[in-house]
């Protein structure tokens, strides 16, 4: 992680071999820094418009996968913030969906930040348009940030356009690309942790202008997602801790003097900007107090054949392997990201092997370790069977915010530090000239630049045979075959769950601030009220939601509250989503009690107006027990609605 003090442009150097297949990478590495930074970050935006097609960026007719479940969800979280803000509504709580109790949106993916950032689209063409976008956003803006830390720490273009592709395109990002945008999105790391290296290792700027950086960088990573920011901490803390043991002798009073001074900035910005967010996560209305999801415990956690063994995101794979790396992690293909591919591992081994001498080669290998480690969770996995072997992570399940990881997600920097050694061993092999040359100066500082000129064995070995050179070549294009993403993913019209009728000024007939009860039951994955709500622009509060809210006995749950009669939702849940989906196994009867029970709720819970949307040829069962609460609905753009069930406005 260092900054190197080599001049970008004298990277082509004499007395080389004709036709030596360094020299050809000498050539490319030589091409202007601004002219090679554009021609890759044209590359990444050009690879990105595959992810989604037919869908395109900003694309307000398609979501990934369904119009259903997280995508919604998100899109939904993305549409609130603008809107809340517009109408002084807290941007942290709110009780438009999971009416009455409302739900603490800190504790949930709000993702407030780029809520703010694609506010101008959300305002102009919708949330989906937000969320398209920023989702495909995800893949170039990670690769960018990669790219131009690798090329601050290696000053070899060719090292940095490298390393933006294999993090910006990593089985992580493809994996996350599924539809978490909060999680996918993920610039920030790289820089903080190049924040963190000139602050505490390389010191040769001014110290509070990189602290303020620091201080916004963390606040900004909080605000697109916590859990984030927190693996990063983690990663960086093993890291701070391998260095001060590893350089312990270069620790004195000015260099802690250095760090203070940058530090205390960042640490007074970050309290500043999130305070009340943080406060309200812990603290507020419906805060959660237990781990979300299963935490370290739950099923979220990589498995030891998991940097090895692909999944269905991997376009070349025999297909048993795909089978295997999809029953990991419980089938959740989007959190299986400790995927590396047999050919990078090898490259990587060969890597640290061959420049082991390199002091950083081998600090990014260890913690590429220590994050693998990590990822694996509290308890060995291997082939998908949990052993009764402990792992560090176990240590530390209870301490706050760390017991929401999940630890899979610590895949992310097990990608960033094995992209590290490659980029550091690329810059070994394009400016080794330059470094030795560096070498004999007498100046020395804590770069990689120091360590890439004190290897010995860059000035005694002979350069590669040809031999050597085709097999590394080898190596390297079986490397991006085995990473190459299985594109485009399926994306689904909006319309396929969206009735005209929101679509129309028919859905004006609905009051201004009613509360809607919906058919299907709005709850995961059922959730495409939610959807309607936003086309809608929050016209009316939403019975039910998509949302992680606390539960009796410090539980929590993505499922709507339980209202009374309870009977209510366990029959629209089942009918919504099918057996065991939600409550019950078996429906309740569609007797005269239901139809009693089914009026209770409505009036208990302020219920002005009832939509049904038929999903499947069993949703008239639900029609029926309504027009015998209600009496005739009104048809009207793919929808039976009733109006006016309880003239009292809720508060």
């Amino acid at each position: 992680m260092v900054k190197n003090s080599i001049n970008p442009d004298n990277s082509i150097v004499a007395n080389h071999r004709r036709g030596d297949l360094r020299d050809l990478l000498r050539r490319i590495d030589g091409i202007g820094h601004a002219r090679f930074a554009t021609i890759m970050v044209l590359i990444y935006v050009a690879l990105s418009l595959f992810a989604y097609l037919p869908a395109w960026p900003g694309d307000p007719h398609r979501l990934v996968g369904c119009a259903c479940g997280d995508p919604v969800q998100q899109a939904w979280f993305l549409g609130w913030l603008p809107w809340a803000m517009l109408h002084g509504h807290n941007l942290f709580f709110t009780n438009w969906m999971e009416y009455p109790p409302g739900v603490n949106l800190s504790n949930n993916t709000e993702m407030p930040l780029l809520g703010l950032l694609a506010a101008p689209i959300t305002l102009t063409a919708g949330a989906v348009s937000s969320y398209s976008f920023l989702l495909w956003l995800s893949y170039p803006v990670s690769a960018t940030a990669a790219f131009f830390v690798f090329r601050r720490w290696t000053r070899s273009n060719l090292a940095a356009g490298c390393g933006g592709l294999l993090y910006g395109f990593s089985a992580y990002v493809v994996g996350q690309g599924l539809g978490h945008i909060n999680l996918a999105f993920v610039p920030l790391p790289p820089l903080i942790f190049m924040t963190l290296h000139e602050v505490l290792v390389q010191q040769q700027s001014s110290p509070r202008k990189w602290g303020v950086l620091l201080g916004l960088l963390v606040t900004s990573q909080y605000l697109i997602s916590p859990e984030v920011l927190t693996t990063t901490a983690v990663v960086a803390l093993c890291g701070v801790i391998v260095l001060a043991l590893a350089r312990r002798r270069y620790i004195n009073l000015a260099r802690l003097l250095h760090a203070w001074r940058a530090l205390w900035p960042g640490v007074l910005i970050a309290v500043l900007l999130l305070g009340y967010p943080i406060y309200f996560q812990l603290a507020g209305p419906l805060s959660l107090h237990g781990p979300a999801q299963g935490g370290l415990d739950g099923p979220y956690r990589a498995d030891l054949l998991g940097t090895v063994v692909p999944t269905s995101s991997v376009l070349v794979a025999p297909a048993a392997a795909i089978r295997m790396g999809d029953g990991f992690i419980s089938g959740a293909v989007a959190e299986n990201g400790s995927y590396l591919g047999i050919p990078l591992l090898l490259l990587t081994i060969c890597c640290v092997f061959r420049y082991r001498r390199d002091r950083w080669i081998l600090f990014a290998a260890l913690l590429s370790v220590i994050a693998f480690v990590l990822s694996l969770g509290p308890i060995l996995v291997v082939a998908g069977h949990q052993t009764s072997i402990p792992l560090p992570l176990d240590l530390v399940g209870k301490v706050p915010l760390v017991e929401d990881i999940l630890p899979a997600r610590f895949s992310l920097y097990e990608t960033f530090f094995v992209t590290m050694i490659v980029a550091l061993a690329t810059a070994h092999v394009v400016r080794r000239d330059e470094l030795q040359s560096r070498a004999r100066s007498p100046r020395r500082t804590l770069s990689p630049a120091a360590d890439l000129a004190a290897d010995p064995s860059e000035r005694t070995h002979p350069r590669p045979r040809i031999i050597a050179q085709l097999a590394v070549t080898a190596l390297c294009v079986a490397t991006v075959v085995s990473l190459v993403p299985r594109w485009p993913r399926v994306t689904a019209e909006v319309s396929s769950g969206m009735p005209p009728f929101f679509t129309s000024t028919a859905a004006n007939q609905i009051p201004q601030g009613s509360v809607v009860l919906t058919f299907p039951f709005t709850m995961f994955p059922t959730d495409q009220g939610l959807l309607w709500q936003e086309t809608d622009h929050w016209r009316w509060k939403l019975v039910g939601g998509y949302a992680l809210i606390p539960y009796p006995g410090n539980q929590v749950s993505p499922m709507p509250p339980s209202l009374s009669p309870i009977a209510v939702q366990a029959f629209l849940g089942y009918w919504s989503t099918g057996q065991g989906g939600y409550l019950v196994w078996t429906p309740p009867p569609a007797n005269s009690q239901l139809v009693a029970e089914v009026r209770r709720y409505v009036h208990n819970n302020g219920i002005g107006t009832v939509v049904f949307y038929s999903i499947s040829p069993q949703s008239r069962i639900v029609l029926a027990v309504f027009e015998r609460a209600f009496g005739k609905p009104i048809s009207e753009g793919g929808v039976e609605i009733w109006l006016h069930l309880n003239q009292a406005r809720p508060s």
